[in-house]
């Protein structure tokens, strides 16, 4: 698996469409009408906001988390989700408006990048994938441990040009999502859903809809 993510084209057959929700430009996969490829554009903009919405949820409410096995992994995506967190931290915390909070998220110019998923042969519909592999101290100070200093999240939309539900295309991104959590970075005999993925993803669903996503 890590050779087919290596390899999975990206950038090659891609066009970057305006989603007209939130102003932000998404790389799709230059097939279909012009109104298609911006459908695509919308579900990946909405995807951005729901996946905002959960974490934006989680940095206001650390007691859900804080004191878990999940902590560190929460720590770690809204640090790679929300690369300017650290800089707008106070506002996040003290603003009430979740929409002025997106909105200032969505100014930073190194945004998380979503993007469509390239058809490929393999039968992947979705993709979190790690990159600038890096190794930092734990907090008890013992050892190196290896972390991904980015990520980008590729998702399937459609399906023989007919756009998916929302609710499933919602479903594939929590799961990519939780993918950060675990930090995994690496595919133990092509499958990195052992433990602690099921616990992590149950969760991650469970306060997506105590947010109001889902």
């Amino acid at each position: 698996m890590d050779k087919i993510a290596k390899n999975l084209e990206e950038n090659k057959g891609f066009v970057s469409i305006k989603s007209p929700l939130d102003g932000l430009y998404y790389k799709v996969v230059d097939t279909g009408s012009s109104e298609e490829k911006i459908e695509v554009a919308k579900n990946l903009s909405m995807v951005r906001r729901d996946l905002n919405k959960l974490l934006i949820y989680l940095c206001k409410n650390p007691q859900l988390w804080i004191n878990q096995p999940i902590a560190f992994g929460i720590i770690h995506t809204l640090n790679i989700h929300i690369p300017c967190l650290y800089d707008i931290f106070d506002t996040v915390i003290s603003n009430k408006n979740t929409s002025e909070i997106i909105n200032l998220i969505n100014k930073d110019p190194n945004l998380f990048l979503i993007q469509e998923m390239t058809p490929n042969e393999y039968g992947i519909i979705g993709l979190n994938k790690p990159r600038k592999l890096k190794k930092i101290k734990l907090p008890d100070g013992s050892g190196d441990y290896e972390i991904s200093a980015e990520r980008s999240i590729h998702m399937t939309i459609r399906n023989k040009g007919k756009i998916n539900d929302y609710l499933k295309i919602l479903d594939l991104a929590l799961h990519e999502i939780t993918h950060t959590t675990c930090n995994d970075i690496y595919w133990d005999n092509e499958d990195n859903h052992k433990y602690p993925y099921p616990v992590f993803h149950s969760k991650m669903r469970n306060w997506a809809k105590d947010c109001g996503i889902k």
